[in-house]
């Protein structure tokens, strides 16, 4: 029955879909190995920096993964939907990937060097209120959990507890021909408890804290004070509205980025995310990969693409700013593969149907995301229509995934077709409930089989900050 349902695949899709035996190919991205013996040491690299701007790319910017001469991005259709998604990510610092190089101490040609990626934070609530620091609706005083937005303020202790950016202020009811209204009355206390030479009269909004004197004062990015006492710690605007404190400008200061532990390996301090076999050309040009690359992409408020990219390639020029280098015009492109997509839960789409207890590889292969990016389709006998990745990663033919029943409510992928046609099915104990999923399936030396992706490219820019320390 599995050759017969393998040949039926493989003249619907034009011969995509192979029929080998036991002899398999080279995979399309086989591993490299690090071009020397320099160690990647975290935080004791060259050339700090952040991804400063990041996007789904355009169709045609895709590399061409699978050699056939064409660009492979299918999630570019999905780029425009994601734009703003992304852009508030940036905003709210929910997206925060620092850079470091090593084994490059001069910019200039170099046949080997290293560079890592980690899970970076700007953005912090450290003393757990539930308000962040660097945001316009934020906390105005991390180093408190009784002060913030949600607070009560407290009158005659000098602080800004409510952080509305004035210190013991009280509220009157005033009457009127429109009716009774309360209005915000500002304090007149005119002493000077912390001697920085602003009174709370004058508009200083913590008068025990002589960093915080209130309008006029240059906000200090990373303190988690309200320096200028506008009610939110770590955050200011210029004169042309744009954001003081942020990592994504091209500052001749850069600020502090912190990394996070979940960035290395478990129980080490290797970076997860590493490219050890990169060159840069006479120009200047940045080429690495294929290795792994892994980021969160918001595309709505419910629906967040994990894209733990395998094959990852990068393109980059790289330029001269005020601190330092950055990169201009990247391009990094790969795949999503299917194994990886069982893996991410939590995409509530109720439009859809789509539950948290759904997996991205649901959402794509069983839901209508697939459809949306035009994902191709194989017809099978027995389970009628399934849609195929687009990147034939091992090179044994394009696997399908299909729901074994699509007109009931569960939008679930439950059977996965190998490259040669051979099916596997969902695992399910006496209970019904999943005990090994398709995907999860090894061949007899314990290689994944199912490794087949979605094809990505993203457009990035870098620009240089500063990483002090690994977040505790």
């Amino acid at each position: 029955m599995g050759r017969l349902v393998c040949i039926l695949a493989a003249v619907s899709l034009l011969g995509s879909i192979g029929c080998g035996g036991d002899d398999k190919p080279e995979p399309l991205f086989p591993a490299k190995d690090p071009c020397s013996t320099t160690p990647i040491v975290p935080l004791q690299g060259e050339h700090q920096q952040v991804i400063s701007f990041l996007e789904i790319g355009a169709n045609e910017d895709g590399f061409d993964l699978d050699g056939d001469g064409e660009p492979d991005n299918k999630l570019s259709a999905v780029g425009t939907l994601a734009r703003g998604a992304i852009e508030d990510s940036f905003e709210d610092f929910s997206i925060v990937i620092p850079i470091e190089f090593f084994d490059f101490p001069t910019v200039g040609a170099d046949e080997c060097v290293k560079f890592s990626m980690y899970l970076g934070q700007y953005s912090f609530d450290s003393d757990l209120d539930g308000d962040n620091t660097a945001d316009n609706r934020g906390d105005c005083n991390d180093h408190d959990a009784s002060i913030n937005k949600d607070a009560v303020e407290v009158a005659g202790d000098y602080k800004d507890n409510d952080c509305d950016g004035l210190a013991d202020e009280t509220d009157e009811v005033v009457s009127s021909d429109a009716g009774e209204m309360v209005v915000v009355v500002p304090s007149d206390n005119v002493e000077d408890m912390d001697g920085d030479g602003v009174t709370i009269a004058d508009g200083d909004c913590d008068d025990t804290n002589p960093m915080v004197k209130g309008p006029g004062t240059p906000e200090i990015c990373g303190d988690g004070f309200d320096n200028d006492c506008d009610g939110n710690a770590d955050f200011a605007l210029d004169g042309a509205g744009n954001p003081v404190c942020t990592p994504y400008d091209d500052s001749a200061t850069p600020d502090d980025v912190l990394i996070d532990p979940l960035s290395f390996e478990d129980g080490t301090m290797t970076p997860v995310i590493r490219f050890e076999a990169a060159s840069v050309t006479a120009n200047n040009q940045l080429f690495a990969g294929p290795a792994l690359f892994s980021v969160g992409i918001p595309v709505t408020d419910d629906l967040n693409l994990d894209l733990r990219i395998t094959g990852a390639t990068i393109e980059a020029d790289i330029v001269m700013l005020q601190a330092g280098i950055g990169l201009v015009n990247g391009r990094l492109g790969g795949v999503i593969d299917a194994n990886t997509a069982d893996k991410v839960t939590g995409l509530k789409v109720d439009e859809i149907g789509l539950t948290e207890e759904d997996t991205l590889l649901d959402a794509v292969f069983a839901n209508l995301l697939g459809t949306l990016i035009g994902l191709p389709k194989v017809e099978f006998e027995e389970f009628g229509s399934c849609q195929t990745p687009d990147v034939d990663v091992d090179r044994d033919g394009l696997e399908a995934f299909c729901d074994s029943d699509p007109l009931d409510e569960v939008n679930n992928v439950d059977v996965c077709i190998d490259g040669d046609g051979t099916v596997y099915r969902d695992e399910v104990d006496g209970q019904g409930n999943v005990t090994k999923q398709c995907t999860e399936f090894t061949d007899k030396d314990g290689n994944l089989l199912f490794v087949d992706g979605i094809s990505v490219e993203i457009n990035f820019e870098t620009v240089p900050v500063v990483m002090p320390s690994v977040l505790p």
